[in-house]
């Protein structure tokens, strides 16, 4: 297994291709098990099979990468894949900035710990919010997810 934090956040773009292509032939070729680390939505789309997606230090939703990209679930990863900068300047995004402060990492909101900063927040976001299923290996913990009958071991 390796572990890949940031590994290619402050490459030339170039060699950050080069790397993610030698990255890809050895997760194929070996069967390599990869925990890639990255704030670079793009990378990981490119990179991964399956994503989890985090906000201080808790996961927010987890799933295929193909079925995160396609159907978010959590308001965060939304906002994270509205965020991913076009290729196109002319294209418009939609993009808008998570607004409000980061909590304190040592204090995190009670809840789900995005609360402070969502758009969808209501009062049922300050207690723990249910893991919902939103496909096959796919979840999101938010209580405005939208339900699927495959539900969570």
């Amino acid at each position: 297994m390796l572990v890949a934090d940031e590994a290619v956040s402050g490459l030339d773009v170039s060699i950050q291709a080069q790397v993610l292509n030698l990255l890809v032939e050895l997760r194929d070729r070996l069967g390599l098990t990869m925990v890639f680390i990255s704030h670079d939505l793009g990378v990981v789309e490119y990179l991964s099979n399956r994503i989890a997606v985090m906000y201080l230090g808790r996961i927010l939703e987890l799933g295929p990468a193909s079925a995160v990209f396609r159907r978010a679930g959590h308001p965060y990863t939304q906002a994270l894949i509205r965020a991913i900068p076009a290729p196109d300047p002319t294209r418009k995004t939609g993009r808008e900035a998570v607004s409000g402060d980061l909590p304190s990492p040592v204090n995190p909101p009670s809840g789900c710990v995005f609360r402070t900063r969502c758009p969808k927040a209501q009062g049922i976001c300050e207690t723990m919010p249910p893991i919902v299923a939103l496909g096959p290996g796919h979840w999101a913990a938010c209580h405005f997810a939208t339900t699927s009958s495959d539900a969570m071991p």
